[in-house]
């Protein structure tokens, strides 16, 4: 009886793999046509066209150079150098004085997101919601 079991506990069970690329085609097939792909739900923007430019008042508003110097972000408000921290007590300082200020902001091409994304950041704990992104002109790129 014993050289009986161990006969059968020799053979391996064999499994039939002819099938499984159908099954895989079939599967692959139904994912297709039952899978719902959801498109971004982002901010529904209507971007306006750059070919031209409305000029602002110059008296509301106060200028924000974002650079970039290796491994630092360089900002300027007004043609003053300041730290991307400092930025909160100057435009707060700022929005004191004339409560409809606009910030015209112009970042270098090769800024990083991060940098740019802290001084966003900066101007929304000071409260400056009017908030102006400067751009060339299609024009002025040829």
């Amino acid at each position: 009886m014993k050289k009986h079991y161990e006969k059968l506990e020799q053979r391996s069970p064999v499994i039939q793999t002819s099938t499984t690329s159908d099954i895989v085609f079939l599967l692959l097939i139904f994912f297709m046509v039952t899978t719902v792909f959801r498109t971004e739900q982002g901010l529904k923007i209507e971007m306006p066209l750059a070919l031209s430019s409305k000029k602002l008042e110059s008296k509301h508003i106060s200028h924000v150079w974002v650079g970039y110097d290796g491994d630092r972000g360089v900002v300027s408000i007004d043609d003053r150098i300041v730290s991307i921290g400092g930025i909160r007590n100057i435009i707060e300082q700022k929005k004191r004085v004339d409560p409809n200020l606009i910030v015209s902001i112009m970042a270098d091409k090769n800024t990083p997101y991060s940098i740019s994304n802290d001084v966003f950041g900066q101007l929304i704990k000071a409260n400056a919601l009017h908030i102006s992104l400067s751009a060339k002109k299609i024009n002025e790129i040829k």
